[in-house]
C-alpha cells in the first residue's frame, strides 16, 4: 500500500527506475495495510533451505574452527593487530566456510528439528548460496574449478572444472580465491511475500560480512569485486544451464555478486570485469538442483523488481573509492574477539527488558559497524546507512533519540532534511572517533516499538536502531541496480552489530518488520532523499527453556 504515490516520482528517469521506485513504495508496511504477502504459512510446501546438486563430485571439509591465540587488541583496545595471512591450504579454506556459511547448531522442541547458520537470515530461510572458484594452488587438494558450498555437509560441489591456462590468463596473485552469491527468492516469499526482495538483499549483505569477517580472521582481505555485471555473473555460475529441468523453473537462482579473497594479507588493486571473466574456460558437470518444495506462489512484482534492478557490465565504476576522513581515530582490530564467537552468534528471540549496556559496550559495538573496519573495508562506495538509534537502557547516557553518521561529511545535509528543533548535541562522553548526536531527550521506547511493527523486541532492548539510508543521490549516481547495494550496507552493519553485541555480552536481532513512512515522519523526512531500510535491536536476551540446543552436525 503507497501512503503517497508521488513521493518518489520526481527522480524518475527511466522504466526501470520506476520500477524500482514503486516496488520500494509497494512494498513499504503501514499500520493499516502491511504488504502483499501469503494469507497464511503452508507449512506442507515450505522450500527446503539446502539446496543441492545430485550425481556430482563432492569433497568433505573439515569441521573445525578457529583456535586463534589470545592477544592484545581485542574490542576496544584501540590498537592495530597484524594477523600474519594462514596458507590457502583445505584446513583454512574449511575454516573460512566453516566460521561464516556453515550450521552453528540446531534447535529442537517436540517433534520438530531445525538447522542454524553461522551467517544471519531473516526468519531462518537462507536464500543466499555462494560458489567457490579456485584455480591451482599449493595445498589446495581440490581440481581447479568451480564449487557449489552445500553447508548441510559442510562439502564442496564441484559443478564445472576450469581450464587451468585461462585461469593464469586473469594474472590473479597466487592463492586469490573467488566467490559468487546468488539468491532464491523463493525461499523468502514463501513466508513474506512480495517484501521478500528486501530481506534476500539483506541477507546478501549479511552473508557478505559473515565471509569478509571470516577471511580476515584468516589473514586474508576481501574485495567486493562490483565491475562485472549480473548476466556476466549468471554466465560465469552456468546458471541458465541448472535450471531444474521442470516445471519448477521459478526455483532459479539470481546472481548477485562477486568477491575476490587475496590470501596473501594484501588488499589488492584489481579489477575483474565482464572481458576478465570471459577467459574462464569451464567444462561443466552435468547438474541437476534438488527440487525445493512441490508447489509454488509467483509474486510478480519480485520478478519485475529483481530484473529492473539488474547491474550491466561496467569499468572501474567506483572511480574513487570511499575513505573516511575520520578525527584521528585508532583503526580498532576486532578480529581477535570475532574469532572466538563466529558461531555463537544467535538472534535474540526476547529481551530481558531491564538490563543496562555499559557505555564502552555501546561505543565499541557502534565502531565496528564504522568503514574501514572489517567487514566494510570491502566496500569501494562511500557510506549510505547512517543509523537512528533509540536508546533505552545505556550507562552513563540519556535516553532519547540519537543519530550516528558514519560519513561526518553529511551532517549538514541530514540536519536540512530533518526536523529543525532536532538538538544536534554530540554527548561529552563520545570518543573523538565516533560522530553520534543527540536529536531528541526522552524515553523512547514506545516510539521504538510502533515504528518496528509494534514488536516489544525493539523496546526492551538496551538499543534499536532504524538505519537511515540515502537513497536519492546513490540511485540518481549509479541507477536502479545500485538499489540492492544499499540493503547489502544494511545487512552488513547488522552482521557487525551482531558480533560486537556478542563480543560484549549481549544478543542481537534484525527487525525486517516496521513502518518506514512513520519513521520518516519522526524525523520530518518527506520525499525519497532518505529512507529507512533496517531496523535492529540489541540487549539482554531471554533463553527459550522449551527449546533443546543440538550439535550443528549429527
Amino acid at each position: 500500500m503507497i501512503a503517497d504515490p508521488n513521493i518518489c516520482k520526481r527522480i524518475s528517469m527511466s522504466e526501470d527506475f520506476d520500477q524500482v521506485i514503486a516496488y520500494h513504495q509497494r512494498t513499504k508496511h503501514q499500520p493499516q495495510a502491511m504488504a502483499p504477502g501469503p494469507k497464511g504459512l503452508d507449512w506442507s510446501n515450505q522450500p527446503d533451505p539446502f539446496r543441492s546438486y545430485e550425481a556430482v563430485p563432492q569433497i568433505s571439509l573439515k569441521r573445525q574452527g578457529f583456535s586463534l591465540p589470545a592477544q592484545e587488541g581485542g574490542v576496544g583496545s584501540g590498537k592495530d593487530v597484524i594477523i600474519r595471512p594462514y596458507p590457502p591450504n583445505m584446513e583454512s579454506l574449511s575454516q573460512l566456510f566453516f566460521e561464516s556459511l556453515a550450521l552453528s547448531g540446531q534447535k529442537s522442541f517436540a517433534s520438530t528439528k531445525w538447522s542454524l547458520r553461522v551467517n544471519p537470515s531473516s526468519g531462518n530461510l537462507h536464500p543466499t548460496e555462494c560458489y567457490l572458484i579456485a584455480g591451482p594452488a599449493a595445498g589446495l587438494h581440490i581440481s581447479p574449478g568451480m564449487y557449489h558450498y552445500a553447508p548441510k555437509s559442510h562439502a564442496l560441489e564441484l559443478l564445472a572444472r576450469i581450464q587451468e591456462k585461462s585461469w593464469h590468463a586473469l594474472h590473479l596473485p597466487e592463492g586469490t580465491l573467488l566467490l559468487v552469491f546468488s539468491s532464491i527468492y523463493w525461499r523468502e516469499s514463501w513466508k513474506y511475500g512480495e517484501r521478500a526482495f528486501r530481506y534476500c538483499m539483506l541477507d546478501v549483505g549479511h552473508a557478505l560480512a559473515a565471509v569478509t569477517v571470516a577471511a580476515h580472521c584468516l589473514g586474508w582481505q576481501a574485495v567486493l569485486e562490483d565491475d562485472p555485471g549480473t548476466e556476466d555473473l549468471t554466465k560465469l555460475l552456468g546458471l541458465e544451464e541448472q535450471r531444474i529441468f521442470s516445471q519448477y523453473d521459478w526455483e532459479e537462482e539470481h546472481a548477485d555478486v562477486l568477491l575476490a579473497i587475496f590470501t596473501d594479507g594484501s588488499m589488492h588493486k584489481f579489477s575483474l570485469g565482464s572481458s576478465h571473466l570471459s577467459q574462464l574456460k569451464l567444462q561443466r558437470e552435468p547438474v541437476r538442483a534438488n527440487i525445493l518444495s512441490p508447489c509454488h506462489v509467483p509474486w510478480a512484482w519480485i520478478d519485475q523488481v529483481s530484473g529492473a534492478a539488474k547491474k550491466p557490465s561496467t569499468s572501474d565504476v567506483y572511480s574513487a573509492p570511499f575513505s573516511s576522513p575520520g578525527k584521528g581515530r585508532a583503526q580498532t582490530d576486532l578480529t581477535l574477539s570475532y574469532g572466538q564467537i563466529l558461531r555463537q552468534r544467535r538472534s535474540a528471540q526476547v529481551m530481558d527488558g531491564r538490563s543496562n549496556m555499559p557505555l564502552h559496550s555501546f561505543f565499541d559495538i557502534l565502531r565496528a559497524g564504522m568503514p574501514g573496519v572489517a567487514p566494510f573495508g570491502l566496500l569501494p562506495w562511500k557510506p549510505c546507512v547512517h543509523p537512528v538509534i533509540f536508546v533505552h537502557r545505556v550507562d552513563e547516557l540519556e535516553k532519547g533519540l540519537y543519530i550516528w553518521l558514519r560519513d561526518s561529511r553529511q551532517k549538514e545535509e541530514l540536519r536540512a532534511a530533518m526536523l529543525e528543533d532536532f538538538v544536534w548535541e554530540s554527548p561529552s562522553q563520545t570518543p573523538q572517533d565516533l560522530e553520534l548526536f543527540l536529536l531528541a531527550q526522552g524515553d523512547s521506547r514506545l516510539t521504538a516499538r510502533e515504528t518496528s511493527c509494534r514488536q516489544d523486541i525493539a523496546s526492551e532492548g538496551c538499543f534499536a536502531a532504524a538505519m537511515l539510508t540515502q537513497f536519492e543521490e546513490p540511485l540518481k549516481k549509479y541507477g536502479p541496480w545500485y538499489y540492492s547495494r544499499l540493503f547489502w550496507e544494511c545487512g552488513m552493519i547488522g552482521q557487525a552489530f551482531y558480533l560486537a553485541g556478542e563480543a560484549a555480552g549481549f544478543q542481537g536481532c534484525g527487525i525486517g518488520c516496521f513502518f518506514d513512512d512513520i519513521v520518516h515522519r519522526m524525523l520530518g523526512l518527506s520525499g525519497c532523499k532518505y529512507q529507512d531500510m533496517y531496523h535492529f535491536t540489541l540487549g539482554r536476551a531471554l533463553p527459550d527453556s522449551r527449546l533443546i540446543d543440538l550439535p550443528a552436525y549429527d
